[in-house]
């Protein structure tokens, strides 16, 4: 059976697998044991192939691609423990990335574990540039004003106290162990409109310096306002004041996220895939 790495000490061996993917801020977060998450190894020590669930976010395979034990046993644990997990934490949909060992190839695994029923997206990473989002700010001076019946803040603990629906302490939950460890390392910014919050922007993986921003405005009667605007300049402005760095991936249809993105002085890099299918199709074949 694979082995469960319940512990950051025994998860850092796992860091050289993602060192060339920019410091991967998703892994990396639930390597560190700072966001939720579950890592399954071929073995405790000196693993060659592990499966990574960041909660909320994504399954990643990584390592060697080659490795029969390991690839037979990873549908088992996805089915028995982790999907179902999933199902009742509110998520529909198996997202999964692989990043292979260099030589290896994780596609005919892909096929043969899954009966070649992985449909293929592309995700889009973002790099901050700091300089290109100075000049936006001296473009758009109003870059973080709200329109009228709407308020922009910071998510505090004035903030949480004042949201009695607790939408940003859900939020929050989605990807950190507690409201205390957000607090410590993350950041966030809201939108709130007749006393309620109707938008957040948060730190939802943190690894050392680097910080991956999630954004939502939840009902669509609030969106094409530039809610999510001011709340992402806002939201990075609250990184950089932490002199850490702002990171932005998102998916290739999901064009209103690629515009901001590029408002704020992200630049755009080169999609990659990802594989996607519903659980509920995944568990009942």
């Amino acid at each position: 059976m694979l082995v469960l790495l319940d512990q950051p000490s025994q998860r850092k061996q796992l860091t050289p697998f993602i060192s060339g993917t920019n410091g991967h801020v998703v892994m990396g977060g639930v390597l560190a044991g700072l966001q939720c998450g579950c890592v399954y190894a071929d073995q405790l020590h000196a693993p060659k192939s592990a499966l990574i669930w960041a909660k909320n976010e994504m399954f990643y395979l990584i390592g060697r691609s080659d490795n029969e034990h390991f690839n037979s046993l990873i549908r088992e644990v996805l089915v028995q423990e982790l999907l179902p997990e999933a199902l009742d934490a509110g998520e529909d949909m198996l997202n999964l990335e692989v990043y292979p060992e260099p030589g290896s190839d994780w596609s005919s695994v892909l096929d043969h574990m899954f009966n070649g029923r992985l449909r293929e997206g592309l995700r889009v990473p973002f790099q901050f540039n700091l300089t290109q989002y100075g000049q936006w700010l001296e473009r758009s001076s109003s870059s973080l004003f709200v329109p009228r019946g709407y308020e922009l803040q910071v998510i505090d603990r004035a903030a949480m106290l004042e949201d009695k629906s607790c939408i940003i302490e859900q939020e929050i939950l989605k990807f950190w162990h507690s409201v205390e460890d957000f607090f410590q390392y993350g950041v966030g910014t809201c939108t709130v409109h007749q006393g309620k919050v109707v938008g957040t922007c948060i730190s939802v993986f943190v690894s050392g310096i680097h910080h991956e921003t999630g954004i939502n405005t939840y009902d669509p009667i609030h969106r094409g306002k530039g809610l999510a605007t001011a709340m992402a300049s806002a939201y990075v402005q609250s990184v950089l004041e932490r002199k850490c760095v702002p990171h932005w991936t998102t998916e290739d249809f999901r064009h209103d996220s690629i515009t901001i993105a590029s408002k704020l002085g992200f630049e755009q890099g080169r999609a990659y895939p990802v594989y996607y299918m519903p659980i509920q199709e995944l568990l009942d074949f």
